[in-house]
């Protein structure tokens, strides 16, 4: 099971106008409740993340488990979506998103966590997986409830 995790409009939930807190690590500080709800999707899953962020590319993954775990957050195994390195070489995540699952095969068990609206985009097999949160409430206990549901799905 791999949960595609977004960071900014689903931990980090600071609106556009307003300065963002920035932790001790120097990482953005995370919305407390969408960190205690990853927390326990993650426990409860035993999922593997997969980091679409575009923040992917600014630390290596020691580096994250790291910040994750400043906000108490265990990641089990972390990837990113993919090699990139420059966000000048990205596409739109949704583009990114149906090239990875498509490269893992129709058989791959996956939840999608983001704000993007790009995802709306997605075939329907791909976005029936995606749970999209408002970017200033971020991963609350709505978008928990459903990714609850989803991943209770894989496992019928």
């Amino acid at each position: 099971m791999f949960i595609l995790l977004d960071i900014d409009g689903v931990l980090v939930t600071e609106p556009a106008w307003k300065k963002v807190e920035i932790a001790v690590d120097g990482f953005m500080v995370f919305n407390e409740k969408s960190a205690r709800n990853l927390a326990e999707i993650l426990v409860k899953s035993n999922a593997s993340v997969i980091l679409t962020t575009t923040h992917r590319i600014n630390y290596q993954l020691d580096k994250w488990i790291e910040i994750f775990a400043a906000r108490g957050i265990t990641i089990k195994s972390i990837s990113k979506l993919n090699n990139i390195e420059s966000i000048a070489l990205m596409q739109s995540r949704a583009v990114e998103i149906q090239d990875w699952v498509y490269l893992q095969g129709e058989n791959v068990e996956y939840l999608i966590i983001d704000d993007d609206p790009s995802l709306n985009s997605l075939p329907e097999h791909i976005k029936e997986r995606c749970v999209i949160t408002k970017s200033t409430v971020g991963f609350d206990d709505d978008a928990k409830q459903k990714a609850l549901q989803l991943i209770g799905e894989f496992n019928t």
